[in-house]
């Protein structure tokens, strides 16, 4: 029964596929720490390929150790007083003393003459050793990034002394989102109507996202589904401007579409001496540790659909968006049915350049998508501003 468990486990995590295609991006040191499917396995094909040690030393020292033995074991049985010397046995023994003793004086001198072959082999196997990376594949991930941070201070802070400090903080904060999930792709879509009033805008907002985990089979992450508007409100109500509010979600790929719409609920805070004067939050209602949102644990991947409409007052012409992971791809599509207004916008990245963003307007609405990696608290802000068209 333990076998069939364990058979079970180890088919449900090696359904993956790996992407290395050689030893050296390999990062795990032997096949059996490695959970993917090994049918091309390039580790596993190059110990199958892997020449055998040559045992000509082993060899050698057999012969001389075999011919020491036979000439004691000659000498020893020899009839000492046997002095005829045309008594065949004699020959015999004689012969085969010289024979051992040839052999055990070869093996030795092979040995001698071999050992600076030997010693180059040595060289070269210990230089091999030095200058591969196999060595950081068998340390664990705690004593791994404590060299990575040592080699980092010594590769900027060498001959720079005037260093700007704390800059180099950056570096691990950055290497440090190589472990947090990260957006395969972000689609964010708003479209702005006017109300029956005429005083505000309803904004329907569309978001869809998949979120993928870096360590997948190896380590199980988490992500709390969050909604965080700063709204600014004149009336001092809030509990209607946001409604309608849905949230779907689809974990591991798997045909199951979780609805949280039971769990959603809303909290404000209020902002004092701030433009935008309320802070609405989404929260858990049936969760632990609603404060954080709503807390889904996934292996792989999870897609994300959400849908809201929130009203805003028109004298509120600004739209930011902030990114809370790491995202390869994002696209923001941004509408408004007011023919007096015009649509600005503009993507703001940490190492974002121009050439990375794509702006297309129309009409009534405008896309901004980027085609590189945006960095949590990068995204994109729009402007509506009036065309005094009609004044």
């Amino acid at each position: 029964m333990k076998w069939i468990k364990k058979h079970l486990a180890n088919k449900n995590t090696t359904t993956k596929h790996c992407e290395y295609t050689s030893t050296s991006e390999c990062p795990y040191p032997s096949p059996e720490q490695c959970n993917f499917n090994k049918d091309h396995c390039a580790l596993i094909n190059q110990i199958k390929n892997k020449r055998p040690k040559s045992n000509v030393t082993q060899t050698l020292i057999i012969i001389a150790l075999v011919s020491l033995l036979a000439y004691i074991l000659t000498v020893i049985f020899i009839d000492d007083t046997t002095n005829n010397n045309t008594d065949i046995h004699y020959y015999i023994r004689s012969v085969l003393i010289g024979v051992f003793l040839s052999c055990f004086t070869g093996a030795i001198l092979a040995l001698s003459i071999d050992i600076p072959s030997r010693l180059r082999d040595y060289e070269e196997s210990f230089i091999a050793a030095l200058s591969s990376n196999h060595y950081l594949k068998t340390l664990d991930e705690q004593r791994l990034t404590t060299l990575r941070n040592d080699a980092t201070e010594q590769l900027h802070k060498t001959k720079a002394p005037n260093m700007a400090k704390g800059l180099i903080k950056f570096d691990q904060n950055i290497l440090d989102l190589l472990r947090q999930p990260y957006y395969s792709f972000y689609r964010h879509s708003v479209y702005c109507k006017t109300s029956d009033d005429g005083e505000n805008y309803i904004k329907t907002h569309t978001i869809e996202y998949r979120l993928v985990n870096p360590y997948s089979i190896y380590r199980e992450a988490t992500e709390y589904i969050k909604l965080r508007n700063l709204v600014l409100v004149k009336d001092g109500k809030w509990n209607d401007k946001m409604l309608d509010l849905n949230i779907q979600c689809q974990i591991d790929d798997k045909k199951e579409i979780i609805d949280f719409k039971d769990r959603i609920a809303f909290t404000n805070h209020p902002l004092k001496g701030e433009f935008y004067n309320t802070e609405v939050t989404l929260y858990d209602s049936k969760g632990d540790d609603s404060a954080h949102g709503i807390r889904v644990d996934f292996s792989d991947n999870i897609k994300v659909k959400m849908t809201y409409n929130i009203t805003v007052n028109k004298e509120d012409p600004c739209f930011t968006k902030r990114l809370q992971h790491p995202a390869k791809n994002f696209r923001l599509d941004y509408g408004c049915d007011d023919p007096n207004i015009n649509l600005y916008g503009q993507i703001f990245g940490t190492q974002l350049k121009q050439s990375d963003i794509s702006i297309n307007y129309n009409n009534e609405s405008m896309s901004l998508e980027t085609f590189d990696w945006l960095l949590p608290t990068n995204g994109a802000i729009v402007v509506m501003l009036n065309n005094h068209k009609t004044q």
